[in-house]
């Protein structure tokens, strides 16, 4: 089924926001200017943050995967009250609260991934950089499979990324 990127975008809002709030703090934690910074319009890109020139891999990975780190953590985190009453306590989840938390946890995880300009602003601080090491060696693998996981969100890989993270994971660790 298609459904234009767009609707998506205004269905599952709180995941735009906090993907950029995600950019927002690692630029923050690394030191790099932030010049500009949309949390959601009705657009594409849905959400933006332009910030200055960011020295070395490890924080342009860091700036570029901050949304892998907190929209992962924060779905998870929103989910797990739905998980553990449902699965573990056989509970009845009626309440219009767990509805809720399930849509603003599936719509912060739905947009975890870093979008292929995330990806291409750190593949090219690794393609000018002097540093090696660990980072370099996994960082364009790394970021081949990001774009191959936005490229399967047609398929709503995005969708089962979030349902594997609010669902599966919990229900291992609990």
């Amino acid at each position: 089924m298609f459904i234009p990127g767009w609707l998506i975008s205004i269905v599952t809002f709180p995941g735009v926001i906090v993907h950029e709030i995600a950019h927002r703090v690692f630029c923050d934690l690394a030191k790099v200017p932030v010049y500009d910074i949309c949390y959601f319009r009705f657009g594409n890109p849905a959400g933006y943050v332009s910030h200055g020139e960011v020295n070395g891999i490890k924080n342009s990975f860091l700036i570029s995967i901050g949304p892998l780190i907190i929209n992962s953590l924060l779905c998870m985190l929103l989910t797990i009250p739905l998980i553990f009453p449902m699965f573990i306590l056989g509970a009845e989840t009626t309440s219009p609260v767990f509805g809720i938390l399930a849509w603003i946890g599936f719509s912060i995880g739905m947009h975890a991934f870093p979008s292929n300009h995330d990806m291409n602003n750190f593949t090219h601080e690794v393609k000018v950089s002097k540093q090696k090491g660990i980072l370099y060696l996994i960082a364009l693998p790394f970021a081949l499979m990001v774009k191959i996981a936005n490229l399967l969100s047609v398929v709503w890989f995005d969708l089962i990324y979030a349902g594997g993270i609010s669902f599966i994971l919990p229900m291992i660790l609990l």
